[in-house]
């Protein structure tokens, strides 16, 4: 059983991830803080459907397939409690066999502030935005750093890093020739908010991790997609993910 671990596992795009996973087999936990139920919350920005909270849907999982998703609710921005989910030393907020699953093949990294319209409200929530998106990229770079150079991360990044230059969009990669010289370099990108800013500065960090240490780092560059329902999904209808339509939480990175 591949070990997983997922950060951000409460949101639109962990929880449905956290299913798939657990149903084929994987070892699969999850963590979370709540910012975005918290968030929606705060701003009166309510879900379209309700949904029961991560260890509510973790526990009714396991009533009706048997399989366990390990649940931690923790803010992933304080570097000690990323360094405890690679040492075993964090305890499970909810877990029918609580034993350390062992350090993760896999991390796959959701946890972020994710909407461009709440990181320019003002100045506290482009602060949180900054210091939560880079805080938590950081911190599993060094945990992976220090602990299991030999897992892999993928890591959401966004096409929104891009922008919209005037010429085609390479794989990732793009040849300059200057003056004479020829090398190659990340494509350029030139973000509209400050949260498509912390993802290419999270896009810097990995790389650096990359080419400093040998990291094992996937980052993705996904598009809109719009839905919610999932084969998982399709078991009980409290399954499903969280969902919002609104002006800051749009469901903009998405899942089908």
């Amino acid at each position: 059983m591949k070990n997983i671990l997922i950060l951000g596992g409460d949101g639109y795009l962990g929880w449905p991830t956290a299913m798939y996973f657990s149903a084929r087999g994987f070892q699969v936990s999850v963590v979370d803080n709540y910012f975005r139920r918290n968030a929606c919350t705060e701003l009166n920005t309510g879900m379209l459907f309700q949904v029961p909270n991560l260890i509510e849907r973790s526990k009714l999982w396991y009533e009706l397939t048997g399989y366990e998703i390990k649940v931690i609710i923790a803010d992933l921005s304080d570097p000690e409690v990323m360094r405890k989910l690679f040492r075993g030393s964090i305890g499970y907020s909810w877990a029918i066999d609580d034993t350390f699953s062992g350090i993760p093949e896999t991390v796959i990294h959701f946890a972020e502030q994710p909407s461009a319209p709440y990181s320019l409200l003002d100045y506290q929530r482009a602060d949180f935005t900054v210091m939560n998106n880079l805080r938590v990229t950081n911190n599993l770079l060094w945990a992976v750093r220090d602990y299991s150079r030999e897992t892999h991360i993928i890591k959401l990044g966004t096409m929104g890093e891009y922008g919209t230059p005037n010429i085609d969009i390479e794989e990732g990669w793009i040849e300059i020739e200057h003056k004479g010289r020829k090398d190659k370099f990340l494509f350029p990108r030139q973000a509209s908010s400050v949260y498509h800013t912390t993802k290419i500065m999270d896009t810097d960090l990995l790389w650096f991790g990359v080419r400093m240490w040998d990291l094992k780092v996937t980052d993705l560059m996904q598009g809109p997609v719009y839905g919610f329902g999932t084969e998982e999904s399709k078991i009980d209808e409290r399954l499903n993910t969280i969902f919002n339509y609104d002006e800051i939480f749009k469901t903009t990175n998405g899942w089908r």
